[in-house]
């Protein structure tokens, strides 16, 4: 960063030229370079990153029938997102949304879409949570598609309607009974801390938010959400 001295013909410069940004502050006129940081991305971001550059990639090699085929879906469906809300997707849109969710637990490409399902959000659930565990708990009990569930990193807030960063943890693709599942291990995980240490001595707020998915298809629903204060 450099302090600028403008002559007569100009008494001030704001924005970027060349990767110089001109600007103002109390110091006077400065001029800086503009920083290029480099972002290390986790081994999930890492996983993300190369699925999605892998789907840009094959969405050119489908035929004109199998574009069609994801326009069609996307002129006959609007897309539920996590948060609830309907949002008007191109079929290309819907062919990365729905192959990323594949990926979560196979890596074959679906080159055209699967039967509709307008899939509905889990059932409401509780956390537990005990010096040795936290997990969501129904009552009385879980019984439909496969599960995706992600939860917060320990939160100051106590609102749900916290659009904070979630963590993918893990899925449950049993379409059998769930009366609890168990987040325990994968919090451990997340946060490289031990639950029970982090127990006792905790004071904050955790979110586990849950979807509903049809993975096969990629399809899936808003969330479900619980939060519960930890202290």
């Amino acid at each position: 960063m450099a302090r600028v001295t403008y002559g007569s013909g100009i008494t001030e410069l704001a924005g970027s030229i060349g990767g110089v940004t001109y600007q103002k502050n109390a110091s006077g006129n400065i001029a800086k370079l503009r920083s290029n940081p480099i972002v290390n991305p986790t081994s999930r971001q890492a996983v993300h990153q190369n699925n999605m550059a892998r789907l840009v990639a094959f969405w050119p090699t489908l035929s004109q029938a199998d574009k069609d085929a994801w326009n069609d879906l996307a002129a006959a469906h609007l897309h539920t997102t996590p948060w609830g809300e309907s949002k008007k997707l191109s079929g290309y849109q819907w062919f990365l949304k729905c192959n990323l969710i594949r990926f979560k637990y196979t890596s074959v490409v679906r080159a055209t879409p699967a039967d509709w399902y307008d899939i509905p959000p889990p059932n409401q659930f509780i956390i537990e949570t005990s010096p040795t565990y936290i997990r969501a708990a129904w009552a009385p009990d879980h019984e439909g598609y496969e599960l995706l569930g992600y939860i917060s990193l320990p939160l100051k807030q106590s609102s749900l309607k916290l659009r904070r960063s979630l963590f993918y943890v893990k899925k449950f693709q049993s379409l059998a009974s769930l009366t609890n599942w168990d987040f325990t291990s994968v919090f451990e995980s997340l946060t490289n801390v031990t639950w029970a240490d982090f127990y006792a001595s905790a004071n904050c707020h955790i979110i586990i938010r849950i979807i509903s998915s049809y993975l096969g298809g990629g399809y899936t629903s808003a969330f479900t959400s619980a939060i519960i204060k930890i202290n």
